[in-house]
């Protein structure tokens, strides 16, 4: 099938340059680490998509791409382009780390990505969030709520709780839940790799710049910020 040729080939470019870095420009980092295409200006978005590596190709070239993709049931086509175009995108597997210097980054935010990931790779992308960050520097982790899905679960929504845990289609890797995340549990690993003072917040509510342009999802989200102090 085309989905899994265009699959394969993303896999192999995102292979190749698993080793590339780059040094961020500016006074101020912002990261926002699998991003998809709900981006901030001013922030790097970190996504192993192949939206993210052709976002920079031109607009004959994207529209092809929108054609094929999955986007095109949430962004029309002139909202997609000007995404593209006028944000800034890494195409990068962060399964292979994050791709910045030690001590680059001011602020890192991840929306509805760690909860794809095997607890110990979340554990290590962690790690790789607080070696890339200053020191004083802010992390920012939204994910789906445990304690919504078993709520949903015990009012009798079972179907809609149990897609919080399991996927009922082939999919992606990154399509599938692997892990999920209480304030407790997501805690307890952010202080297992370093981060201090680890807060629950409110929906678009904390430390983080522009989350009144990134949150979404309120209803069914944790969100949590933390800082590296040493």
């Amino acid at each position: 099938m085309l989905s899994d040729l265009i699959e394969l080939i993303n896999k192999v470019i995102l292979s190749v340059s698993r080793y590339r870095k780059i040094k961020p420009k500016g006074e101020i980092v912002k990261v926002n680490i699998g991003s998809g295409l709900s981006v901030a200006p001013g922030w790097l978005n970190v996504d192993a998509s192949l939206n993210a590596f052709f976002s920079k190709w031109p607009a004959f070239v994207l529209k092809i791409l929108y054609r094929i993709s999955s986007v095109k049931k949430w962004y029309s086509i002139d909202d997609y382009l000007h995404i593209l175009k006028n944000n800034t995108f890494i195409h990068y597997n962060v399964e292979y780390g994050l791709p910045f210097p030690d001590e680059s980054v001011d602020y890192i935010y991840s929306s509805h990505l760690l909860e794809h990931l095997y607890k110990d790779d979340a554990k290590k992308l962690l790690k790789e969030a607080y070696r890339v960050l200053k020191k004083g520097g802010i992390i920012r982790i939204c994910v789906p709520d445990l304690e919504y899905a078993i709520s949903l679960y015990q009012k009798g929504e079972k179907e809609k709780a149990l897609t919080y845990f399991f996927t009922t289609s082939k999919a992606g890797y990154l399509s599938t839940h692997r892990y999920m995340y209480d304030f407790d549990l997501l805690k307890h690993l952010l202080e297992e790799v370093g981060f201090t003072n680890v807060k629950k917040c409110s929906f678009r509510q904390g430390m983080t710049p522009d989350i009144e342009i990134l949150d979404n999802r309120p209803e069914e989200t944790l969100y949590v910020e933390a800082i590296k102090v040493i």
